[in-house]
């Protein structure tokens, strides 16, 4: 597998990110939501490759222990090689390096991949939340809660 790095995201990452969040999610964040934040709990950052090309990125919050996924993406024509884990997997590095010891994300009950991914990587299912994603139809769909736990077990 090729090793990607992390870099955090910042003015010259953002139109490949917006790129990248409309071409892969059914309600994507605006340009103004993915814009760098200088906020002291929030970790924001690019996975790219040895030419600088970014592939993935995610956004998340950690307070008190706790972290949240708010958002992650891997460019489609790196989907299905292994990139997601690969991102994931640093992901959690950077949140246990942050002192986070639980991560909690949601998802798409339609999302099956990501769902799988996260089992994967030891998020169990903890509650739903019922009608909660907007879907392009004007109707909804659940989200699942998952959570895992961080610490060695995050490689």
């Amino acid at each position: 597998m090729t090793d990607y790095t992390l870099q955090p995201i910042d003015d010259k990452h953002l139109s490949d990110i917006v790129r990248i969040e409309q071409a892969v999610h059914i309600a994507p964040w605006s340009k103004t939501q993915l814009a760098p934040a200088q906020g002291r709990f929030d970790h924001h950052y690019a996975l790219v490759n040895q030419d600088d090309q970014i592939i993935g990125y995610f956004y998340t919050r950690c307070v008190a222990g706790e972290a949240e996924l708010l958002n992650i993406a891997v460019d489609r024509p790196f989907q299905g090689k292994g990139v997601g884990h690969q991102l994931l997997t640093l992901l959690k590095k950077t949140l246990i390096a942050a002192g986070a010891n639980t991560l909690w994300l949601e998802v798409r009950q339609s999302n099956r991949g990501a769902r799988a991914l996260y089992q994967k990587q030891g998020f169990e299912l903890i509650s739903r939340r019922a009608g909660y994603y907007p879907c392009p139809d004007g109707t909804t769909e659940d989200a699942l809660i998952m959570r895992a736990q961080l610490g060695n077990d995050a490689d």
